[in-house]
């Protein structure tokens, strides 16, 4: 029976190279379910900037056992493994963490045991950068509103507060516990902002319905909505920073090459290396939002 289940275990595997055990250092890929475009392309870029050959394990809508897995990263045991998302880095930390893990993807990184061989690339860009930009492009935006959980959010609102509070602008933090609090705190925030600044958070962003409703009310009261994934530009997000995650795995894949040659490795925890600036303008006419002409140098998309 063991044996079977070790089996089906290894249909998880999307690529093996059989000779990567022969002829060099194993590097693992344990992607928590590369069905998500985000970990499907950083893992596609990490294992084409990689020279050694790659395994790559798909977690993904599998009902896997915790022995199961544990015994596959055992007899594996490879010399570097790239996590990307929370669920695949939590099972290398608590089965492999003497090895070396880097990571990607993961929401508020803070929030989680590190090992003296982890490294990675924070899930958020620089709260600095994009408070930066936030003012650049929208001067008169002097308070801005942010709904966040403590058990996701809470480092990187502390980081993102000072920030703020270092350029002149008020940020206005509202933590919510349980999902059906966004709408109703909301409804309160609403009243001191002058624009909101919608963070990833699984306790804020409970489901597409809570997202329409968010925009529904915040484009009833002419609050602009600051965020960070492109699919909120059909809503009407008034600007959007993401990450660029394609250059996150080749990122990825640098620290990697790093860590193997034993060149010291001056960051544990990177920022993000690129970026993608989405402007609404459409959008910010119709709030009378004030911006200057040099905020189109700073897009790489503008919707008119």
């Amino acid at each position: 029976m063991k044996i079977f289940k070790y089996v089906g275990f290894m249909m998880l595997v999307l690529l093996v190279s059989v000779s990567s055990a022969d002829e060099g250092l194993k590097i693992m890929v344990l992607n928590s379910n590369a069905s998500i475009d985000k970990y499907r392309i950083a893992q596609k870029e990490f294992a084409k900037s990689l020279p050694n050959p790659v395994m790559e394990v798909d977690l993904g809508g599998k009902n896997l056992k915790l022995r199961e897995i544990e015994n596959f990263l055992y007899d594996q045991y490879p010399d570097l493994v790239y996590c990307i998302g929370a669920k695949a880095y939590l099972l290398a930390n608590k089965f492999i963490s003497d090895r070396n893990i880097v990571f990607t993807s993961i929401i508020d990184w803070q929030r989680l045991p590190m090992a003296e061989k982890t490294f990675g690339v924070s899930n958020e860009l620089s709260p600095e950068m994009q408070i930066t930009l936030f003012r650049y492009m929208f001067p008169e935006l002097n308070k801005i509103g942010v709904l966040f959980s403590p058990k996701y959010n809470k480092h990187w609102f502390k980081k993102a507060e000072q920030a703020a509070n270092d350029m002149g602008i008020q940020l206005i933090g509202r933590p919510l516990s349980k999902k059906r609090n966004t709408i109703p705190e909301l409804r309160e925030l609403a009243k001191e902002i002058d624009a909101l600044w919608l963070i990833s958070d699984p306790v804020i962003l409970a489901g597409k319905e809570t997202v329409a409703d968010l925009f529904k009310l915040c484009d009833e009261q002419r609050i602009p909505i600051l965020t960070y994934h492109p699919a909120f530009a059909e809503y009407g997000a008034v600007m959007i920073i993401s990450v660029d995650h394609a250059t996150t795995g080749r990122q990825a894949a640098a620290i990697s090459q790093e860590v193997l040659s034993k060149d010291k490795v001056h960051e544990k925890v990177q920022l993000p290396a690129g970026s993608h600036v989405i402007l609404n303008l459409k959008k910010a006419d119709e709030y009378g939002l004030k911006y200057g002409d040099s905020a189109f140098n700073s897009a790489n998309w503008i919707i008119e």
